[in-house]
Protein backbone atom coordinates (compact mmCIF):
# COMPACT_ATOMS: atom_id res chain seq x y z
CA UNK A 1 0.00 0.00 0.00
CA UNK A 2 0.96 3.76 -0.90
CA UNK A 3 1.42 6.17 1.80
CA UNK A 4 0.62 9.76 0.97
CA UNK A 5 3.06 12.26 2.46
CA UNK A 6 2.62 15.88 2.84
CA UNK A 7 6.37 17.69 2.89
CA UNK A 8 6.55 21.24 4.52
CA UNK A 9 9.48 23.34 4.88
CA UNK A 10 10.42 26.76 4.00
CA UNK A 11 13.84 26.13 2.56
CA UNK A 12 13.08 25.24 -1.35
CA UNK A 13 16.82 23.28 -1.20
CA UNK A 14 15.67 20.98 1.80
CA UNK A 15 11.95 20.57 1.24
CA UNK A 16 13.33 19.39 -2.95
CA UNK A 17 15.81 17.19 -1.05
CA UNK A 18 13.10 15.67 0.89
CA UNK A 19 11.06 15.13 -2.19
CA UNK A 20 13.46 13.56 -4.16
CA UNK A 21 14.96 10.93 -1.03
CA UNK A 22 11.22 10.01 -0.84
CA UNK A 23 9.59 10.25 -4.49
CA UNK A 24 12.52 7.55 -5.04
CA UNK A 25 10.49 4.63 -2.56
CA UNK A 26 7.62 2.82 -3.98
CA UNK A 27 5.34 2.53 -1.07
CA UNK A 28 5.34 6.60 -0.58
CA UNK A 29 3.71 9.05 -2.85
CA UNK A 30 4.17 13.26 -2.41
CA UNK A 31 0.51 14.73 -2.31
CA UNK A 32 1.61 18.23 -1.60
CA UNK A 33 4.42 20.60 -0.56
CA UNK A 34 4.17 23.35 1.41
CA UNK A 35 6.74 26.48 2.18
CA UNK A 36 5.05 27.15 5.70
CA UNK A 37 3.26 25.83 8.39
CA UNK A 38 -0.48 27.67 7.35
CA UNK A 39 -0.46 26.47 4.30
CA UNK A 40 0.65 22.66 5.40
CA UNK A 41 -2.60 22.80 7.87
CA UNK A 42 -4.53 24.36 4.48
CA UNK A 43 -2.59 21.17 2.44
CA UNK A 44 -3.57 18.65 4.99
CA UNK A 45 -7.63 19.75 5.20
CA UNK A 46 -7.41 19.26 1.44
CA UNK A 47 -5.58 15.77 0.88
CA UNK A 48 -5.74 14.32 4.68
CA UNK A 49 -1.99 12.87 4.00
CA UNK A 50 -0.91 9.70 5.80
CA UNK A 51 2.35 11.37 6.89
CA UNK A 52 3.06 15.07 7.17
CA UNK A 53 6.69 16.09 7.44
CA UNK A 54 7.42 19.26 8.75
CA UNK A 55 10.22 21.33 9.47
CA UNK A 56 10.05 22.65 13.21
CA UNK A 57 11.13 26.63 12.15
CA UNK A 58 9.06 27.59 9.94
CA UNK A 59 7.03 31.36 9.02
CA UNK A 60 3.56 31.72 9.54
CA UNK A 61 3.08 28.70 11.69
CA UNK A 62 6.20 26.74 13.02
CA UNK A 63 5.96 23.36 12.98
CA UNK A 64 4.41 22.74 16.32
CA UNK A 65 1.83 24.90 16.23
CA UNK A 66 0.97 23.35 12.73
CA UNK A 67 1.07 19.87 14.61
CA UNK A 68 -1.87 20.81 16.59
CA UNK A 69 -4.01 22.31 14.31
CA UNK A 70 -3.34 19.02 11.83
CA UNK A 71 -4.21 16.96 14.86
CA UNK A 72 -7.55 18.80 15.07
CA UNK A 73 -8.07 18.88 11.46
CA UNK A 74 -6.84 15.68 10.34
CA UNK A 75 -6.26 13.89 12.76
CA UNK A 76 -5.48 9.96 11.04
CA UNK A 77 -2.21 11.65 9.44
CA UNK A 78 0.53 11.44 11.14
CA UNK A 79 3.27 13.62 11.84
CA UNK A 80 7.06 13.47 11.60
CA UNK A 81 9.13 17.00 12.66
CA UNK A 82 12.49 17.31 11.05
CA UNK A 83 14.58 19.81 12.86
CA UNK A 84 18.34 20.88 12.57
CA UNK A 85 18.16 21.50 16.28
CA UNK A 86 18.68 18.83 19.10
CA UNK A 87 16.73 20.29 21.60
CA UNK A 88 15.08 18.86 24.18
CA UNK A 89 12.14 21.78 24.46
CA UNK A 90 11.53 21.11 21.02
CA UNK A 91 11.37 17.67 21.34
CA UNK A 92 9.03 17.54 24.50
CA UNK A 93 6.97 20.25 22.60
CA UNK A 94 6.45 18.26 19.88
CA UNK A 95 5.78 15.19 21.79
CA UNK A 96 3.47 17.24 23.70
CA UNK A 97 2.02 18.90 20.57
CA UNK A 98 1.12 15.57 19.06
CA UNK A 99 3.97 14.33 16.83
CA UNK A 100 4.55 11.02 15.91
CA UNK A 101 8.40 11.55 15.56
CA UNK A 102 11.21 13.66 15.80
CA UNK A 103 14.39 13.47 13.69
CA UNK A 104 17.66 15.51 12.58
CA UNK A 105 17.92 16.61 9.36
CA UNK A 106 21.73 15.62 9.50
CA UNK A 107 20.19 11.85 9.67
CA UNK A 108 20.70 9.35 7.28
CA UNK A 109 18.61 8.43 4.78
CA UNK A 110 18.14 4.98 5.78
CA UNK A 111 17.62 6.80 9.44
CA UNK A 112 14.90 9.19 7.67
CA UNK A 113 13.01 6.45 5.71
CA UNK A 114 12.92 4.27 8.57
CA UNK A 115 11.50 6.57 11.07
CA UNK A 116 8.94 7.46 8.35
CA UNK A 117 7.98 3.25 8.05
CA UNK A 118 7.95 3.43 11.71
CA UNK A 119 5.28 5.93 12.20
CA UNK A 120 3.08 5.14 9.90
CA UNK A 121 2.88 1.31 11.00
CA UNK A 122 1.73 3.19 14.79
CA UNK A 123 5.30 3.80 16.34
CA UNK A 124 5.88 6.80 17.28
CA UNK A 125 9.55 7.26 16.73
CA UNK A 126 12.08 10.02 17.75
CA UNK A 127 15.80 10.38 17.88
CA UNK A 128 16.81 8.01 20.55
CA UNK A 129 19.64 10.12 22.08
CA UNK A 130 17.55 13.02 22.57
CA UNK A 131 14.65 10.56 24.55
CA UNK A 132 17.33 9.42 26.52
CA UNK A 133 18.64 12.76 27.59
CA UNK A 134 14.49 14.18 27.86
CA UNK A 135 13.87 10.57 30.15
CA UNK A 136 16.76 11.59 32.19
CA UNK A 137 15.44 15.53 32.83
CA UNK A 138 12.07 14.84 33.49
CA UNK A 139 13.33 11.85 35.95
CA UNK A 140 14.52 15.13 38.25
CA UNK A 141 11.16 16.90 37.80
CA UNK A 142 8.37 17.00 40.49
CA UNK A 143 6.05 14.01 40.39
CA UNK A 144 2.57 14.84 38.73
CA UNK A 145 -0.22 14.46 41.82
CA UNK A 146 -2.61 12.28 39.22
CA UNK A 147 -0.98 10.50 36.67
CA UNK A 148 -3.05 7.85 35.82
CA UNK A 149 -0.75 5.05 37.01
CA UNK A 150 -2.92 3.60 39.55
CA UNK A 151 -5.34 2.69 36.92
CA UNK A 152 -3.08 0.56 35.29
CA UNK A 153 -2.90 -3.15 35.78
CA UNK A 154 0.17 -4.88 36.58
CA UNK A 155 1.18 -6.13 33.31
CA UNK A 156 0.51 -2.75 32.33
CA UNK A 157 2.88 -1.42 34.41
CA UNK A 158 5.39 -4.02 33.28
CA UNK A 159 5.07 -3.31 29.02
CA UNK A 160 4.84 0.46 30.46
CA UNK A 161 8.33 0.71 31.99
CA UNK A 162 9.69 -1.68 29.14
CA UNK A 163 8.06 1.62 26.73
CA UNK A 164 10.09 3.67 28.82
CA UNK A 165 13.16 1.57 28.38
CA UNK A 166 12.96 1.93 24.77
CA UNK A 167 12.17 -1.30 23.73
CA UNK A 168 10.09 -2.15 20.41
CA UNK A 169 6.97 -3.87 20.20
CA UNK A 170 8.46 -7.35 19.63
CA UNK A 171 11.33 -6.72 22.17
CA UNK A 172 8.94 -6.41 24.69
CA UNK A 173 6.59 -9.33 24.08
CA UNK A 174 9.94 -11.32 23.77
CA UNK A 175 10.70 -10.17 27.28
CA UNK A 176 7.18 -10.24 28.43
CA UNK A 177 6.61 -13.91 26.71
CA UNK A 178 3.70 -12.24 25.31
CA UNK A 179 2.43 -12.09 21.80
CA UNK A 180 3.26 -8.34 19.79
CA UNK A 181 -0.61 -8.13 19.60
CA UNK A 182 -1.07 -8.20 23.17
CA UNK A 183 1.51 -6.03 23.57
CA UNK A 184 0.16 -3.61 21.10
CA UNK A 185 -3.08 -4.02 23.20
CA UNK A 186 -1.89 -3.22 26.36
CA UNK A 187 -0.48 -0.16 24.55
CA UNK A 188 -3.32 1.24 23.80
CA UNK A 189 -4.88 0.64 26.89
CA UNK A 190 -1.83 2.18 28.42
CA UNK A 191 -2.24 5.34 26.64
CA UNK A 192 -6.18 5.55 26.80
CA UNK A 193 -5.82 5.49 31.08
CA UNK A 194 -2.56 7.37 31.06
CA UNK A 195 -4.63 10.19 28.85
CA UNK A 196 -1.65 10.56 26.39
CA UNK A 197 -1.36 10.70 23.12
CA UNK A 198 1.36 7.71 22.08
CA UNK A 199 4.12 6.16 23.93
CA UNK A 200 6.56 8.46 24.49
CA UNK A 201 4.68 10.63 26.24
CA UNK A 202 3.64 7.52 28.34
CA UNK A 203 7.24 6.93 28.92
CA UNK A 204 8.17 10.62 30.08
CA UNK A 205 5.32 10.51 32.36
CA UNK A 206 6.22 7.14 33.63
CA UNK A 207 9.47 8.20 34.37
CA UNK A 208 8.08 11.86 35.95
CA UNK A 209 5.97 9.23 38.79
CA UNK A 210 8.74 7.16 39.96
CA UNK A 211 7.87 4.18 38.00
CA UNK A 212 11.35 3.13 36.46
CA UNK A 213 14.06 1.90 39.06
CA UNK A 214 16.84 4.41 39.52
CA UNK A 215 19.19 1.68 37.32
CA UNK A 216 16.82 2.53 34.98
CA UNK A 217 16.91 5.70 34.18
Amino acid sequence: MTASVLIADDHDLARAGLAAMIGREKDFRIVSEASDGAAAVAACRVHAPDLAILDIRMPELDGLAATREIRASSPTTRILIVSMHDSLDYLESAIEAGASGYVLKDASREDILATMRRVLHGEAFFNADLVARLLRRASFRSIPEKTGIDRLTVREREVLIKIAEGLTNKEIARRLAIAPGTVKIHIERIIAKLGVADRTQAAVLAVRSGLLPVSSQ
